[in-house]
């Protein structure tokens, strides 16, 4: 039902702009920009049919769309269903932030549509995004080359086939916010692009010699570069609005590629264009002044994704420096980087087995950056036949991306990291995903020059193009295709190992050949006129999606839905059933192919693990990493009554107890000596900083149950208490103690700015740090309600600076749509 409504959504929508066309009410045949992406929709679809017609499912173990994304999405559904924002989540890792990790994506508007209307999803839905995601770019990335750009529009079809379809995409198939917000790189392009290529910039320049003249020649200047400041300036918004649309998704890497992507590209384009001021104008003082608006134009357009995504932006920066990820070095944000081995991907994907399930070598399984051998090919026409500024940004661009991917490869990664942000960030291949944006945009230049009618010139570039590719292609089949059946032939004796490796590099060469002859044959026929140049753009732009769809639409496919791995409904009944207050989980044993590691989140259980995250909190990693063993009563501080594990584990039988085995895989023991979630505590210890509280809840004979060890100065104790009741929620722990004297209230729960304490309806202000990890609230004699709320002010600033900022953008294009009728008032 869903395809058919956007099938019926996708004809009304030409049939109006055809109408509008038609009968004059649009300039522009809007209606054919309709159906081509259509066909893209169309492409889409063939590409991942059988995902969709249920057949299989992608990535065939799930990869992080079913263990992460899936239910760290189906607890933001389900608190927002409740009435809460998800800001705290109270079931993993022992309570860690939920909306400042900004991977969580609540605020996306998509995600946040399927929160609202399908709390419930099931893991296709999240199949159904990543797929609409990579139909998106391709739709962003056919607008920007046929609108922006302005070539024809089958070479518009061309590159964005092979964008959406490239390696950096297929590869992160399960990784949906990466996707998600690569997806919106050509829509942000094509709006800033808008601005920078506008030609406002000349003039602005140009214009100043005018000042000498009458007054009247004086306004009239100054309207007009008001008039272009403002133009420009509104690209500059819509991109950042744009932007910051693209950051809510969550995967700040591909934000920060976005950015610097605009960048690089900003900074071409300056030296590109440095001598094309009017002669009045070549100093530097004006060079200067163009530089200048360039920067102002780059720094609205990052300001206002800035302001627009605040409510996540800040929680995200505040959370980082709590997290491990902070204090990573250079070497950790290289893993994943580019090999030079693996660059033969650009050619032959399948050389080291493209997919996860036949992936051999010495490198880890990164994307090469992938998108078709035509694409290739037309790239290096776009610069035989168009030598021009833009095809060199174009150019640059794409150098620009894969040095970059290269990591450790290549010394200009190691400079990028120190930039803010990107020195906390790995998997440096993943740039891949700029060099394949700007190839593919070189793809389509290439194809609509070589479609055009060809000077002597031009011919003769062409020519040597096709010589090129001729002798290429002759080579691969006189020496690569035979060189690679004599390796299988040389292998049969060997390791069956060895001989899958070597016949699944001989399919790729194979097909490589294959592919190269057909792109050799397409060539000969813009040659030799044997078709006409719209006829040979369709052809191009069907041999792209055959080449990416036959090499990509099979892999990483599984015949079993990966979300039946979450499927524990007997284990998840019967800890459901457990009375006596909050109580968490221990599945850190192990037991990752038996349990997900983040299944209390769909079953609402308190677990003090989960999925391995750069983002959990530092503190919360080293507590668990410096506990003995299960024996410690550090241990037991983590209010950790069961513990799930195979059934042949070793436990500490004294303390451990079977508690359930009606699962056939694993079993729930009973710890009998884990602390409650809050209890009292008369004595407490001061100290001056985090590591003396580290090294003073491990001195020898500390038990956490009669003393708290306080980074400060230690509150009045001395008194007994009790704790009546406990309740817990999302972002919220309500306490009832009583207690006979000055006592503290310890909590089980991980320390985090933002937490605030009220007792007995008075704020008290933000808890104390307890025991090197966790919560402390000091209490008088008598009883009393203690309630423990997650408001943290970050959260709460970044929707003020969001909504002054909308407010005031809104203004400003309001103002500037008047200004821009207004003319002088002396004719």
């Amino acid at each position: 039902m869903g395809w058919l409504a956007l099938l019926l959504l996708w004809l009304a929508a030409w049939g109006l702009t055809f109408a509008g066309f038609r009968r004059g009410r649009l300039a522009t045949p809007w209606h054919r920009d309709v159906a081509a992406l259509g066909l893209l929709a169309l492409a889409t679809l063939g590409f991942f049919w059988r995902v969709v017609a249920g057949q299989n499912w992608m990535p065939a173990d799930g990869g992080d769309l079913v263990s992460f994304l899936f239910p760290t999405y189906r607890f933001a559904a389900a608190t927002l269903r409740d009435g809460a924002w998800p800001l705290w989540n109270p079931f993993l890792y022992a309570g860690a932030p939920h909306a400042a990790d900004i991977q969580a994506g609540i605020l996306y508007p998509p995600n946040l549509l399927l929160f609202l209307l399908w709390p419930e999803f099931p893991y296709s839905a999240l199949q159904g995004l990543s797929i609409g995601h990579i139909w998106f770019a391709g739709a962003g990335m056919y607008l920007l080359l046929a609108r922006g750009l302005r070539v024809r529009r089958a070479a518009a079809l061309a590159g964005a086939l092979a964008f959406m379809f490239s390696d950096a995409f297929i590869v992160h198939f399960g990784n949906l916010n990466f996707n998600a917000v690569a997806s919106w790189l050509p829509w942000i392009f094509w709006a800033y692009l808008a601005g920078l290529e506008a030609g406002n910039w000349k003039l602005a320049a140009g214009s100043w010699k005018l000042e000498t003249g009458s007054w009247k020649r004086k306004w009239q200047s100054a309207i007009r570069n008001l008039q272009s400041a403002i133009r420009n300036l509104q690209s500059a918004i819509l991109s950042g609005a744009l932007l910051a649309i693209a950051t809510l998704a969550g995967h700040i890497q591909a934000t920060l590629f976005i950015v610097l992507a605009l960048a690089v590209y900003s900074a071409l384009w300056l030296w590109l264009h440095r001598d094309d001021f009017p002669p009045v104008t070549v100093s530097p003082r004006h060079r200067v002044t163009v530089s200048v608006r360039l920067l102002v134009y780059l720094s609205t357009c990052l300001l206002v994704t800035f302001l627009l995504s605040a409510p996540i932006l800040l929680p995200a920066f505040q959370l980082t420096g709590y997290t491990a990820r902070a204090a990573w070095n250079y070497t950790q944000t290289t893993g994943y980087s580019l090999a030079p081995a693996q660059w033969i991907g650009w050619l032959i994907p399948g050389f080291f087995g493209r997919g996860p399930q036949f992936h051999w070598g010495a490198w880890p399984r990164v994307e090469a950056g992938y998108l078709g051998i035509l694409p290739l090919i037309l790239a290096g026409l776009a610069l035989a036949l168009r030598r021009n500024q833009r095809t060199w940004a174009w150019a640059g661009l794409a150098g620009t991306g894969f040095i970059l991917a290269l990591g450790i490869y290549a010394i200009p990664h190691g400079w990028l990291t120190l930039l803010p942000g990107f020195g906390q960030l790995r998997a440096p291949a993943r740039l891949v995903l700029v060099a394949d944006f700007a190839l593919a945009a070189l793809a389509a230049l290439g194809l609509d020059a070589a479609l055009e009618p060809l000077a002597d010139r031009a011919r003769a570039a062409f020519e040597k193009v096709w010589r090129l590719v001729a002798y290429t292609t002759g080579a691969v089949l006189a020496v690569g295709v035979p060189l690679a059946y004599l390796a299988l032939l040389l292998t049969q004796d060997r390791d069956p190992a060895i001989v899958l490796r070597v016949s699944i590099t001989l399919l790729a060469v194979i097909t490589f050949a294959g592919l190269l002859l057909a792109s050799l044959l397409w060539l000969t026929a813009r040659r030799g006129g044997w078709a006409k140049p719209q006829t040979l753009g369709w052809l191009a732009a069907g041999l792209i999606l055959l080449d990416v769809a036959s090499l990509g639409a099979y892999q990483d496919l599984g015949d079993r839905d990966p979300s039946r791995s979450f499927d524990q409904a007997k284990i998840a009944a019967f800890l459901q059933a457990q009375p006596a207050g909050p109580f968490r989980i221990d599945t850190r044993t192990g037991i990752e192919r038996e349990w997900q590691p983040d299944t209390a989140l769909l079953y609402s259980l308190e677990d003090v693990g989960g999925l391995v995250n750069p983002l959990t909190l530092a503190d919360a990693t080293r507590y668990w990493d410096g506990l003995e063993s299960r024996s410690s009563q550090l241990y037991d501080l983590l209010n950790v009554r069961y513990v799930i594990a195979k059934k042949d584990v070793t436990l500490d039988w004294d303390k451990f107890v079977l508690a359930f085995d009606g699962d056939p895989k694993v079993n729930v023991y009973l710890n009998r000596r884990a602390l409650p979630r809050a209890f009292v505590v008369g004595q407490a210890q001061g100290v001056a900083d985090h590591e003396a509280a580290w090294a003073a809840i491990h001195a020898p004979g500390f038990d956490p149950a009669s003393l708290a060890v306080i980074e400060g100065a230690a509150p009045a104790g001395g008194g007994r208490g009790a704790v009546a009741e406990i309740r817990s929620a999302p972002g919220r722990v309500t306490v009832a103690a009583t207690t006979d004297g000055p006592a503290l209230l310890v909590v089980s729960q991980m320390w985090y700015p933002g937490w605030q304490v009220w007792v007995d309806g008075r704020p008290q202000g933000a808890p104390l740090r307890v025991d090197y990890a966790f919560q402390g609230v000091p209490l008088p004699t008598g009883t009393h309600e203690i309630e423990l709320r997650f408001a943290p002010s970050l959260w709460r600033w970044g929707w003020v600076l969001a909504g002054v900022a909308a407010a005031g953008l809104l203004a400003a294009l309001v103002i500037s749509a008047n200004l821009q009728d207004w003319r002088f008032p002396i004719q």
